[in-house]
């Protein structure tokens, strides 16, 4: 009887370590869909604040970071940190991405973006702004579908395995 108690309660456990691993996937999914809305509100308010304010890149990435948690204002600060400690804008932005849990070609896009901030005239930085806020509302969009599919996919696997572990020792 003693056993049988406590197969049922490791297979409780093993339970619910299966669902833990299904809400970090789906953490991981939603917190890249984070990374590229953030990005999009970069791009808009850089947009907006260089036409009309002209305030410098530097002051407005710290201006945008105050206050914000996550991927993209970490590896904004990442960036501005890299340039003020005298990197080049190629090795600031690939430090700045180190650990942002993006795929290859999404990092390198982000590379191309923060490689650019500040480095044009201002009419350039402004129409590179406006491409740059639609192209990260289309990945935007695309994260958001991921989420929803594979996300939700992998968290009702992760469940499922988990109650199937549990019948399996009960």
């Amino acid at each position: 009887m003693t056993a049988d108690v406590i197969r049922l309660i490791a297979g409780g456990l093993i339970a619910l370590v299966c669902c833990y691993v299904g809400v970090l996937v789906k953490r991981h999914y939603a917190e890249r869909e984070k990374f590229f809305a953030e990005a999009e509100e970069f791009a808009s308010a850089l947009a907006s604040e260089l036409g009309f304010r002209k305030t410098p890149v530097p002051v407005f990435i710290s201006r945008f970071r105050e206050g914000r948690k996550g991927g993209f204002p970490d590896a904004l600060g990442r960036f501005a940190t890299g340039l003020a400690l005298g990197k080049d804008r190629s090795e600031a932005s690939e430090c700045a991405l180190d650990g942002a849990g993006l795929g290859r070609e999404e990092k390198k896009q982000m590379k191309d973006f923060f490689s650019a901030l500040g480095s044009t005239t201002l009419s350039d930085q402004l129409s590179a702004a406006a491409h740059w806020r639609e192209t990260f509302a289309g990945e935007r969009a695309k994260r958001a579908a991921d989420t929803k599919r594979l996300g939700g996919m992998y968290f009702k696997l992760a469940v499922l395995l988990g109650i199937a572990v549990l019948i399996a020792l009960a």
